[in-house]
């Protein structure tokens, strides 16, 4: 068949000599093998509608054997552990091999997916093989940082392997979209799962036969081929995030759906032709764009693949052909004018006539929802303003096109429409280079260029008397819009003082209304204000100014953390309120330093990213460090020109109110920084299932943490950043001056209360020096004053609530239940306030509760270990992946360890040792994203490619 659109169809013999498909099974742990059900499901020809074989149908029992595969390959295989340039030295000889088996693996395409033989063959094809020797170039310049901090301290950061990748891939492009996900991956030097479309599993199939020929080791690529609904929508986006949260918070990348716009301008060629849904026409040229569009819709020839006249193929399958063609009936139902096409082609197969509709209004389904088929949108507009926000108003924000021989206007356009890639003067032109991915419900996280690479890896950055005049306490309303106000219910609830258990003031109670009134006034702020708008050097300066601002009410604000969390007086004033403005100082400093990056693309196109702020951002933050965690959100949230709603933790809202007021005084615009106090699950539920938020940074529990993602897959597929709960290792080698490993060991365990996410609340003491560690610790804690936060003589203060209290406390009955020695402490101190004794258990065992919960609390577990290898893998048999402490004085042992050990960051005879400059966050159940560093600032910032092609160029 090989027809013009409008045409009916012709049956013709096939224009080449399709060879046997060779490989039909899952492919796991480097063999091709039956399902475990040795159930099949057919692969269909789109050209016919026909089953052209049966293929081996996976589920959750195959997957399982392939994650073990995976598993095994990235904890004990060599991938991992060889260079990056061996690894690219393999996935260079992968290319290879693709190249030399071009023509079958085109066909696959063609007989699967319904794809042009000719395009597959000399672009998607290739284009693979580009991708695969790009990241095979990249795998050995995965580097760290060298860390220049502000402290007697020498740190750096290491990039590693994020670990087993599981990849869902949808059917549109089955050899690009295999590739734009295994080749970062697996120069990464990670392991993967790899699902195709139940469509088109023919050419993954191929593609894992020649991996396994390049010498990529067994388990390091697997195959299961099954059913999943429609892989690559943005309904199944948020289908995986939810999973992704329920089961281990595994951090997620998606690349969704999209309603991409097209605005084309007077001074435009007429010549063109588009390929996006949504094309909006200045009204100067429309009526020649309408007519040069219809005459190339009426000469598009629709036929089989393999024909090198035809321009058009089959759909890719029954249920997206139906699905196509119910949306054009929707657009004639609606009153969209249909200009041509509207119809299936022949009686077999799935080919549709390109269809153009006129006339639609922005409400019309098919001007709203992706069709994913030959369906264009047309309409008609004035100014650019109008174009701009008419392009903007849609859920998406994965790509759009500006067409116009203004450099201002393509300047305007392209920094104004919230999209992940800006074409100018061109469509569709992707390189390996150029990062690729959606805003808004579009997904998030990017594929193509360093941008991809860096998804695969993860940052391992190594009772009595008051005595003090506590300062009455002056806010303890909402800050919504710049003003102190009461919430909508007019509730309040008590702030308690730890120390006695009362309340000392009553606090306005946010809830959901009050959440939406300060998003509101964060989205006005940030679509209309001045705050994205401004200079990235004013804005720091408005951010140095805050920071003074702090500085100047140094002795009230530790007062409030101290009387409402039960932090110690004394290092609130000389750490915890210092180091705010020194995040405000650090990220003030990179406001005016926010570049992107200028692309040196493979084809003749002029390639750069922006990097945009991300949007109105929801910081939902714990009350172990209420000043610090404000600021670890606020500070690098503001630099980044977003705008934000705080919520403080109930227990401890009362510094954060005071933040709110220094900023006004500061000048950070009304509606910038809004503050709401109130319950996790009712305030936060707001924040975290708000439509109209753009991003969540959360610290807290895991379990928290696991709710606040799934609200945000089942709200906008918002981005969610997670640093949740810890169980650290610390490892205290032979070697180690035993007073030194001592002081460590005991203020990693009982700084601040315990209450510390990095808590080393495991300690394994090599066998050697463990009975001496044992009595200098032991030593160290019935020394220790337990007393009133403001007395300078006291070392430890109360727990910041009741709750955390009574929880504390129960972990230790728990203890002492399951066999563990009790070496000292145990008990609540005194009849009033939240006071516990220092606490250390002995002969601990690693499937104890107190060795594998995290308690946030005055608690250590005492383990003995022999080697380093027994430390390593003890030190590792854990969900979380939080935080690490080695002391050795053998530079062997400390490298290896802290290579091995799996956690974001490793301290070397040290801990507990924060720095500005220093991404911290979690592996595995930790949670993923990185506070602190420009790796925190770019957490706040989304990027944009934007690409025009470069005529006659001198270089390429």
């Amino acid at each position: 068949m090989a027809d013009h659109c409008n045409g009916s169809s012709q049956s013709s013999e096939s224009f080449v000599n399709i060879p046997p498909i060779k490989f039909t099974k899952l492919f796991i742990d480097g063999n091709f093998v039956d399902s475990v059900s040795g159930k099949t499901f057919e692969a269909i020809d789109p050209r016919t509608g026909e089953a052209i074989t049966r293929v081996s149908e996976g589920d959750k029992e195959d997957v399982d054997l392939a994650v073990k595969a995976a598993r095994f390959a990235f904890d004990n295989g060599p991938w991992p552990r060889l260079s990056g340039s061996e690894r690219g030295r393999i996935l260079m000889k992968f290319a290879d091999l693709i190249e030399q088996n071009i023509e079958e693996l085109a066909t696959l395409e063609a007989i699967n997916g319904g794809k042009l033989f000719s395009l597959c063959k000399f672009m998607e094809v290739p284009g693979a093989a580009m991708t695969l020797r790009y990241y095979a170039g990249a795998a050995d310049k995965i580097y760290g940082t060298v860390l220049k901090l502000s402290k007697g301290l020498q740190g750096y950061t290491l990039r590693e392997p994020i670990g087993v990748v599981g990849a869902i891939l949808p059917w549109n492009f089955p050899t690009s979209m295999f590739f734009i996900k295994a080749a970062p991956a697996l120069a990464a030097g990670c392991t993967m799962v790899i699902k195709p479309a139940e469509q088109t599993p023919l050419s993954a199939l191929y593609y894992a036969h020649l991996a396994k020929l390049a010498g990529i080791p067994d388990g390091v690529l697997n195959v299961v081929n099954g059913f999943g609904e429609t892989a690559g929508s943005t309904e199944v986006g948020r289908k995986i995030m939810m999973a992704a949260a329920a089961s281990n918070l595994k951090p997620v990348s998606l690349e969704l759906g999209g309603k991409s716009p097209l605005l084309i301008f007077d001074d435009a060629d007429g010549e063109i032709c588009v390929a996006s849904s949504r094309i909006y026409v200045q009204e100067g040229i429309y009526d020649k764009i309408v007519n040069k569009l219809i005459e190339k819709a009426n000469a598009w020839v629709v036929g089989d693949p393999f024909d090198p006249q035809v321009n058009q193929g089959p759909q890719t399958n029954k249920n997206q052909f139906e699905k196509i063609l119910s949306y054009i009936e929707h657009g004639k139902r609606e009153g969209a004018t249909l200009l041509t096409g509207g119809n299936s082609i022949g009686q077999k197969g799935y080919y549709i006539q390109p269809t153009i509709f006129a006339d639609v209004k922005e409400d019309m389904i098919i001007a709203k929802e992706e069709i994913l088929g030959p369906v264009m949108s047309l309409m008609k507009f004035k100014t650019m303003e109008e174009a701009i926000k008419r392009a903007n108003d849609t859920t998406y924000g994965l790509a759009a096109g500006v067409i116009t021989k203004d450099l201002n206007v393509a300047n305007t356009v392209s920094r104004s429409v919230r999209a992940g890639v800006v074409w100018i003067n061109c469509y569709l032109l992707l390189d390996v280079g150029c990062p690729y991915g959606g805003y808004k419900m579009s997904g998030f996280g990017r594929e193509n260029g360093m941008d991809s690479l860096n998804e695969y890896l993860q940052t391992n950055s190594h009772t009595s008397e008051s005595f003090a005049n506590i300062p009455p306490i002056k806010f303890t309303k909402l800050f919504i819009n710049g003003n102190f106000v009461d919430s909508v219910s007019g509730k309040t609830f008590e702030a308690i003082d730890p120390r006695t258990g009362e309340a000392i003031t009553r606090v306005s109670k946010g809830d959901k209304e009050d959440v939406d009134l300060a998003v509101k006034a964060a989205r006005f702020a940030f679509d209309n204000g001045p705050w994205p708008r401004l200079s990235g050097s004013e804005r720091g300066r408005i951010l140095m100014k805050l920071a003074d601002l702090i500085e100047e009410n140094i002795e009230e604000i530790a007062s409030l953390d101290a009387i409402n969390g039960g932090k110690l007086f004394s290092l609130c004033k000389l750490i915890d309120i210092p180091n705010a403005s020194m995040a405000l100082r650090y990220y003030a400093g990179a406001a005016d330093k926010i570049h992107g990056t200028v692309l040196k693309l493979s084809k003749g196109l002029h390639g750069y990213t922006l990097r945009e702020p991300i949007g109105v951002v929801g910081a939902i933050i714990p009350w172990n460090f209420p000043t610090i965690m404000f600021f670890m959100k606020v500070a690098p949230a503001l630099a980044a020109g977003c705008t934000i709603v705080v919520k403080p933790a109930e227990q401890t809202p009362l510094s954060a109110l005071y933040y709110a007021h220094l900023a006004k005084l500061a000048g950070v615009p009304d509606g910038v920084l809004n503050v709401v106090n109130g319950y996790g699950e009712t305030a936060g539920a707001a924040i975290s299932s708000h439509m109209d938020i753009d991003k969540v940074s959360f610290t807290g529990s895991t379990e928290v943490g696991r709710k606040i993602m799934v609200a945000a897959a089942t709200s906008n597929l918002k981005p969610v950043s997670l640093e949740l709960g810890g169980k650290s290792p610390l490892l205290i080698f032979d070697d180690a001056d035993v007073d030194e490993a001592a002081n460590i060991a005991f203020n990693g365990t009982f700084f601040n209360k315990g209450e510390i996410c990095v808590a080393s609340s495991r300690v394994y003491v090599q066998e050697g020096i463990y009975d001496k560690i044992v009595d200098k610790l032991v030593e160290k804690a019935k020394a220790l004053v337990v007393g009133d936060p403001f007395d300078p003589q006291v070392n430890q203060g109360p727990q910041a609530d009741k709750k955390q209290f009574e929880k504390i406390l129960s972990y230790i009955e728990h203890g002492k239940r399951e066999g563990a020695t009790l070496l000292t402490g145990g008990k609540h101190i005194g009849q009033k306030g939240y006071y516990i004794q220092p606490t250390i258990f002995a002969d601990v065992k690693d499937d104890m509760i107190i060795a594998k919960n995290e308690i946030f609390g005055p608690v250590m577990s005492l383990m003995k270990f022999k080697t380093m290898e027994e430390g390593i893998k003890r030190a590792n048999n854990t969900a979380y992946g939080l935080a690490a402490g080695i002391i050795t004085k053998d530079l062997n042992v400390a490298n290896t360890v802290s290579r091995s050990v799996r956690a974001g960051v490793v301290w070397i005879n040290c801990y507990t040792v924060f720095d500005m400059d220093c991404p911290y966050g979690g592996y595995k159940m930790s949670g993923f994203g990185r506070d602190y560093g420009l790796d925190a600032l770019n957490q706040y910032l989304q990027i944009k490619s934007v690409v025009t092609p470069i005529h006659d160029s001198p270089w390429h």
